[in-house]
């Protein structure tokens, strides 16, 4: 069973009577504050035990007949238990660490309980206190998680209320006067680890409010900017991307080729088809160009309507003819139907128009671009289904499919 607070997932982070946490929020918690909360426990039960052995010197002041039992049970059997929780408190889990930590405290209430009841001595009574101050420390000090907290509260009331009503030769004002005494106690200590926790509880619950509230902001702002460089109907980056890579590969050392890419005869194809034809077809050729802009110095982009651009970064000339080749090759080999062509092909074939920035030469992105476009209406013009590469790159004219380079 969970410790601590709890917030179901319906219940917007109010808190239930036991102050409990929810399954998810409790292992959150412990992940942040599980070790801070073992090494707490270990330094204030090492120093309770000091103050719980002072006692053994009032021990020998009220309880002179049964000193001896007190110091057996205080330094030879609680005191080596308390130590050894101590050490392997930040050793196991949540759970187990705070059903130890109650099961402790009870055995240490109950060892002064059990001297009251037992001494006969004339000033005996007054050892009745000695299991108050354990209470407070419970509650207070270690501040057990608040349902371990009331259960050990109950537990120790009843048992001083049991010892009171059943010790042998106390006097009968003090049988009633010591329960007020106790219960007293007892409701002031839980009242204030109700507090306590409900105020570690709350604010944790802020605190996580606040960071879930912006873990969504980021994670909104992360969508929105992936979304502003993705082409919602093709699912390539867009012309934003395009731009601000084209900008700073342009700024670089090693030699770009920019590809413009053209579905031939589109229009025919939407007319005859219809434009939901027309946005599946658009869909198979991204598809087909994303996987063929494998690696970092490789980029395929939707340019906008049926068209599309290719950069890559390192190679001359040869390099950027064979890629274009390829990318005619593979979009003729997609057998994607086309009914309404005018030169009676009868598939989707793409014209490609090359340019070129050698390494170490200067260019500018939008005059990289107008070699790019006039190489692609070169190519349109010599039959379409092939590419050209812009004039002074490599003189390669425009090359259809049947010819490409392999």
């Amino acid at each position: 069973m969970a410790t601590g607070c709890s917030t179901g997932p319906d219940s917007s982070g109010r808190l239930d009577w036991l102050l409990r946490f929810d399954a998810r929020t409790e292992a959150r918690y412990q992940a942040e504050h599980g070790a801070e909360r073992g090494a707490a426990l270990r330094q204030i039960i090492l120093v309770g035990l000091i103050f719980y052995n002072v006692y053994n010197f009032t021990s020998m002041v009220l309880m002179p007949d049964i000193a001896d039992l007190s110091v057996v049970a205080r330094l030879l059997v609680i005191t080596p238990a308390s130590a050894l929780l101590a050490w392997r408190i930040v050793h196991i889990g949540p759970n187990l660490r705070e059903a130890l930590i109650f099961y402790a405290m009870i055995g240490v209430v109950a060892a002064p309980l059990f001297l009251f009841w037992l001494t006969m001595a004339p000033l005996g009574a007054y050892a009745f206190a000695d299991s108050t101050l354990a209470i407070i420390y419970g509650n207070l000090l270690l501040t057990l998680r608040f349902r371990y907290a009331l259960a050990f509260t109950i537990v120790v009331l009843l048992g001083a209320i049991l010892a009171v009503v059943t010790k042998v030769g106390l006097d009968p004002d003090l049988r009633l006067a010591l329960p007020v005494q106790y219960g007293t106690g007892c409701a002031f200590s839980i009242y204030a680890n109700y507090r306590i926790e409900r105020q570690r509880c709350t604010e944790y619950l802020r605190v996580l409010a606040a960071q879930s509230a912006s873990e969504a902001a980021e994670e909104a702002r992360r969508r929105y900017q992936g979304l502003s460089h993705t082409d919602p109907l093709t699912g390539l980056p867009n012309r934003r991307v395009l731009d601000e890579t084209a900008e700073a590969w342009c700024a670089e050392e090693p030699a770009v080729a920019v590809m413009m890419i053209d579905v031939d005869h589109f229009k025919p194809f939407n007319d005859t088809l219809g434009h939901p034809e027309g946005d599946a077809c658009l869909r198979r050729l991204a598809a087909l160009f994303a996987n063929l802009a494998a690696g970092p110095d490789v980029l395929a982009t939707r340019f906008g309507g049926e068209e599309f651009t290719f950069m890559l970064r390192g190679g001359g000339a040869l390099a950027a003819a064979r890629f274009a080749a390829a990318l005619v090759r593979n979009v003729e080999e997609l057998g994607i139907a086309h009914p309404g062509r005018p030169d009676g092909l009868g598939f989707v074939t793409i014209s490609v128009g090359v340019a070129l920035k050698e390494a170490g030469v200067a260019r500018t992105r939008d005059g990289l671009f107008a070699q790019a476009d006039q190489a692609l209406y070169r190519a349109k013009r010599r039959g379409r289904n092939g590419y050209a590469l812009a004039e002074g790159d490599g003189a390669v004219a425009a090359i259809p499919s049947m010819a490409v380079v392999a």
